[in-house]
């Protein structure tokens, strides 16, 4: 099938704005050399997936306090049969940024291959007054949510997944991101969001940690580097609520996790650290606490500053509270269980989206979101009741 770019448009209307948006989540963040931040996420239409999706990015330039309008949209473009569904900032070893985009064919089966593209656009100095983007450069297919590493033999890898293939996905490259090449890990438990991340440990090992429909995380291990052995999916023993993790080694040599620490449904967002590789996880810091299902926190991204200082964002009440919240903290606050540090915060809001005039659209939207938890976690929940049951 012929691929359709994904295309920028720098001046976003009044239709891309707060004032406009049903819903906002899947956040993304990233800290450029000379300390700006950027932060994009998806929205538009009155649900996700929607043919009226857009990915948008904004940035700050005081450490987070404030933001800007959108400086650009990636819209979905339903007159080719695609829509945009998720963006994924990272910036690469020589400093560029890379603004990912994964795009959702609408006339292509979602067990077959050719349903998802990952596009991206390279920004080669982000600290410019005015940012310069590449032309559209096609990746992989399959659906990436989470940022690449960059592994010690100067492989890059970044996991796109799909659902067409029932091995956990990824892509690397050899040559700074210039091509990619798609690979296998180990077999999957369930055929859902994997939405892995990929660690080095110190024996020269892979670890891949991906998400799953039980509320546990799974890890699939590669002998060394190359990825030449996978061992299948096995669960771990970390709680993780069915959303997007965040799994990075930190300056210090210690290793970060920020998942869902809940059987429940996107509830307890914690950061926790190991200093086994991930074996155990000593330390934990609670970032947020979700009231209920509707109102869930979800699907964090972090960066680190040279200074050790750990920025993540993440999305709470996609329909309902509508906020991007962002959290400032320290390794030393993990280690702590709380705030130690006095530059350190948690539950920043930096976007909250109004009630829209709108009403009838609004309410629609919110029945949408209601209808799909229903649709997606009553039986995941019917599932791990009996699941309990059993092991009693």
């Amino acid at each position: 099938m012929p691929l359709t770019p994904v295309h920028i448009f720098p001046e976003p209307g009044e239709k891309y704005q707060l004032s406009s948006r049903y819903w906002q989540g899947c956040p993304t963040i990233l800290r450029t050399p000379g300390g700006k931040l950027f932060a994009g996420w998806y929205s538009g239409g009155t649900k996700e997936p929607s043919p009226e999706n857009y990915n948008l990015l904004i940035s700050s330039s005081d450490n987070g306090w404030t933001w800007s309008k959108p400086l650009l949209v990636v819209p979905s473009e339903a007159e080719n049969n695609f829509i945009s569904i998720d963006i994924q900032l990272w910036l690469d070893p020589n400093g560029r940024m890379w603004m990912f985009i994964t795009q959702r064919y609408l006339n292509v089966p979602d067990t077959e291959l050719e349903h998802l593209a990952l596009w991206a656009f390279i920004c080669d100095d982000p600290d410019a007054e005015e940012l310069q983007w590449s032309e559209p450069r096609y990746i992989a297919p399959g659906f990436l949510r989470t940022q690449p590493t960059v592994l010690s033999n100067g492989d890059w890898v970044l996991c796109s997944y799909n659902w067409a293939t029932e091995n956990y996905c990824y892509s690397r490259s050899k040559d700074q991101g210039k091509t990619w090449f798609i690979c296998q890990a180990g077999k999957k438990l369930a055929p859902d969001f994997d939405e892995t991340m990929i660690l080095e440990r110190r024996d020269g090992t892979l670890l891949m940690l991906a998400r799953d429909l039980k509320p546990l995380l799974v890890k699939t291990v590669s002998s060394d580097l190359e990825g030449s052995s996978w061992t299948p999916g096995t669960y771990t023993r970390t709680l993780n609520a069915t959303s997007r993790i965040y799994l990075r080694r930190l300056r210090s040599g210690r290793v970060l996790l920020i998942h869902n620490d809940s059987t429940n449904y996107r509830t307890d967002l914690v950061a926790k650290l190991s200093e086994d590789d991930g074996e155990t996880w000593k330390y934990s810091l609670q970032l947020d606490k979700a009231e209920n299902h509707i109102n869930g926190i979800s699907y964090p991204d972090a960066v680190q500053a040279d200074d050790g200082t750990i920025y993540i964002v993440y999305d709470h009440g996609r329909m309902s509270c509508k906020e991007i919240v962002m959290a400032q903290i320290t390794e030393e606050d993990i280690i702590q269980g709380s705030i130690t540090n006095n530059n350190s915060y948690l539950h920043r809001i930096i976007s909250k989206a109004p009630v829209p005039e709108d009403m009838e659209r609004y309410e629609a939207a919110k029945a949408a979101d209601a209808q799909w938890i229903r649709d997606v976690f009553d039986p995941l929940l019917i599932k791990i009741k009996s699941i309990r049951e059993k092991n009693r």
